[in-house]
């Protein structure tokens, strides 16, 4: 899958594995009960504020959470 707008690596990824938040904002994906729920926020609390209003059961929690490491390129669990 392309991605219009991105080249390289990023561009061969699903959008699920590629930051989607926008510029000022850091990208989180949470772990949902159908699959991932992709966030744009300013801190994790915002990020688990967003999730949980996705979520149908269950209040969102800090272990189901990912960040996006730019030096990385990948998501990586939240650290608290």
């Amino acid at each position: 899958m392309l991605a219009t707008g991105c080249t390289g690596r990023l561009a061969r990824m699903n959008h699920t594995e590629r930051p989607c938040a926008a510029v000022g904002w850091t990208s989180y994906r949470y772990a949902g009960r159908y699959g991932s729920i992709m966030i744009g926020a300013t801190s994790t609390q915002d990020a688990l504020n967003e999730a949980d209003r996705s979520l149908t059961q269950g209040a969102a929690t800090v272990e189901r959470l990912e960040i996006w490491n730019a030096l990385t390129g990948l998501y990586e669990k939240v650290t608290t």
